[in-house]
């Protein structure tokens, strides 16, 4: 996914196109990395069931910097500073993606 770092990413729309659902999964089971973007999705899930709009979330995670960061395998988003910033232009992108549809 990013970095050489494997992993998957998941949402889920209604059929209105809102986001209800992230997972993202990074990482070993087990690890740090795979507890914490575990708890990321979690996080983002409840917000969302909760009525917050995806735009705070791509608001607050983007530009963020952490490791693993660099090139990822996703022509459409070919570079991440973190998963965070990554996961933010995923949902960003779907966004647009979502409120183009005529």
């Amino acid at each position: 996914m990013i970095d050489d770092v494997p992993g998957r990413l998941m949402t889920a729309a209604t059929a209105s196109g809102a986001l209800t659902h992230v997972d993202l999964r990074v990482g070993k089971h087990g690890s740090t990395l795979a507890g914490l973007t575990d708890a990321l999705s979690t996080a983002i899930t409840t917000g969302l069931h909760g009525g917050a709009p995806a735009a705070v979330f791509v608001d607050e995670l983007r530009h963020t910097r952490y490791v693993p960061a660099g090139a990822t395998k996703d022509p459409d988003l070919p570079h991440a500073t973190s998963l965070g910033d990554y996961l933010a232009q995923h949902l960003h992108l779907n966004d647009s993606q979502r409120t183009e549809r005529p």
